[in-house]
């Protein structure tokens, strides 16, 4: 579909309700909190209103991506299109008076039990093949490519964090239509870029379920609902994954990993750019 761009909310609804029709619709607020009590009201007063279910609310670790520097990630899900557009009618401009930074991105959903599914494989993979991550880092990796990587900024800010709490990564992937790899790879049949970043994820797809981490949710982000038309999150974007780590220790450890580093090429590849963020639940 055409990127979402909110002339005004009631546009932005209507298109997306022709877009998605009768099915669930996830709203992303993406926000810096200016009023700390007026927002802890917000969140109290707006959960599970018109038949949503508040799925996650994540505190961002400090450090700008994307030219965004935002502080707080809320996840709501709803029945319908018509039930997010009454939400945001009522609570939208309440939310964005008490923030400096304010955006909400609009996705379709995966099926619920796709990550059910995933959950279990998980747990049986840990069960069988499962990896203890344990004791100091041993390299400080960083990538070359950062349109589709974390920055060096935000691998300073991850490892400064508490090892031991859980984590959350958010990722916004936009693939490139043809994948892009290096002459040194050897791919003599041309991919999509698609199918060069399921590669990446075979790979790395391993290696997160024998450490119990795997996607709790995602889907095909529909564009900006409310906020800046110029924000980063006004692009196209072809996927919206968010996965959970049962201790920030586990991703840092993943990433320094040969197994992963194997990966590495065909995310590079298959990636045009990426929005990443990583952050733990609000307690």
């Amino acid at each position: 579909m055409d990127r979402l761009v909110p002339r005004n909310l009631n546009t932005s609804c209507r298109l997306l309700e022709k877009e998605v029709g009768r099915g669930k619709i996830a709203l992303v607020f993406h926000i810096s909190v200016n009023d700390v009590a007026g927002y802890q009201h917000w969140l109290t007063e707006s959960q599970n209103k018109f038949n949503s279910r508040r799925l996650y609310c994540v505190n961002i670790d400090p450090a700008p991506r994307e030219g965004m520097l935002i502080d707080q990630l809320v996840i709501d899900e709803f029945a319908s299109v018509q039930l997010a557009s009454e939400f945001m009618s009522v609570y939208g401009d309440a939310l964005k008076a008490l923030c400096s930074i304010y955006a909400v991105l609009a996705v379709k959903p995966e099926p619920l039990m796709t990550f059910c599914v995933v959950r279990v494989i998980s747990w049986f993979i840990r069960l069988f093949k499962g990896v203890q991550d344990k004791g100091p880092l041993t390299s400080n990796w960083s990538a070359d490519n950062i349109a589709v990587w974390p920055d060096k900024k935000q691998m300073e800010v991850a490892r400064n964090q508490d090892m031991d709490k859980t984590l959350y990564v958010y990722n916004l992937n936009k693939y490139r239509i043809e994948a892009d790899y290096p002459p040194s790879a050897n791919i003599n049949k041309p991919i999509s870029g698609s199918d060069a970043y399921d590669r990446y994820a075979k790979i790395a797809g391993f290696e997160l379920l024998r450490r119990g981490a795997f996607p709790v949710y995602g889907g095909k982000p529909m564009g900006l609902v409310d906020g800046e038309p110029d924000c980063m999150l006004a692009d196209h974007w072809d996927k919206f994954i968010f996965v959970r780590y049962p201790k920030r220790q586990n991703l840092l450890t993943l990433i320094e990993s040969e197994a992963f580093q194997q990966g590495q090429i065909h995310r590079d590849a298959g990636l045009e750019r990426a929005a990443i963020f990583l952050g733990e639940p609000v307690e």
